[in-house]
């Protein structure tokens, strides 16, 4: 009986010993194992630093796409001051400060200024500006001018007036490069109706760009006629 406790407890000591003994192989083991995924996981990290790629604008290609067809096109055949192509055979424009002026030459050329139209369309006139117009329409009747070649309108227009006695009242409009004319006589645009004011004429063409930048040639017609509808009565086609 004796004989068979000290199997049994010689064989639980044993088993106890054992256990002890698988517990410090796991407890020893443990450390290297993490030791292993930390490896792996820096391993990981190397490598992705290894592959990452950086731009470099020194190598960068000029991006040759077009992307017009995305882009809203406003198309204009007008020249920087907003005048649109001058008809064949007409003058073209020159700047006033690329005008050259030959003061050694005498040209002539005939000027008339007119609110006729204004008699057609009295009850448009506005209240006290009747006096301003007078019984036939005519302002200045169509005289022989002397100019200089280079001059333009607006000069000859600004001189004539000046020395006959008539009010003028103009302002230099840069977006147009030239000047405007207001008034002329004391009749001003807008006076008879909206559309109303004043327009120049050069051989029988109304030009479409600004009276300071027609170049006056010898022999050349100059009028200034006075429109209460926009150029229409005029016969202006622009």
């Amino acid at each position: 009986m004796r004989q068979n406790r000290r199997k049994i407890a010689g064989i639980l000591v044993l088993v106890f010993l054992m256990l002890g003994m698988l517990g410090g192989c796991q407890k020893q083991t443990a450390p290297a194992d993490t030791a292993q995924k930390q490896q792996d996981s820096d391993a990981w990290m190397e490598t992705e630093e290894e592959t990452e790629e950086y731009f470099d604008v020194s190598d960068a290609k000029e991006d040759t796409r077009d992307y017009s067809k995305y882009e809203e096109k406003k198309v204009t055949n007008q020249d920087a001051y907003q005048t649109d192509p001058v008809p064949e055979g007409q003058q073209q424009p020159v700047e006033p400060e690329n005008a050259v002026i030959d003061e050694k030459t005498t040209w002539t050329c005939y000027l008339s200024v007119s609110c006729s139209t204004v008699l057609d369309n009295m009850e448009d006139l506005k209240e006290g500006k009747e006096t301003v117009v007078p019984a036939n329409g005519i302002i200045y009747s169509r005289s022989a001018v002397t100019f200089n070649p280079g001059e333009s309108v607006y000069d000859i227009l600004y001189r004539t007036m000046k020395e006959s006695g008539i009010h003028l009242d103009a302002a230099f409009t840069p977006g147009y490069n030239s000047y405007y004319i207001r008034g002329i006589n004391n009749l001003y645009e807008q006076d008879c109706g909206d559309p109303s004011g004043w327009s120049y004429c050069v051989n029988g063409w109304y030009p479409n760009y600004g009276c300071s930048r027609y170049a006056v040639q010898d022999g050349d017609e100059i009028q200034w006629n006075y429109t209460c509808d926009g150029g229409s009565d005029l016969g202006r086609n622009w």
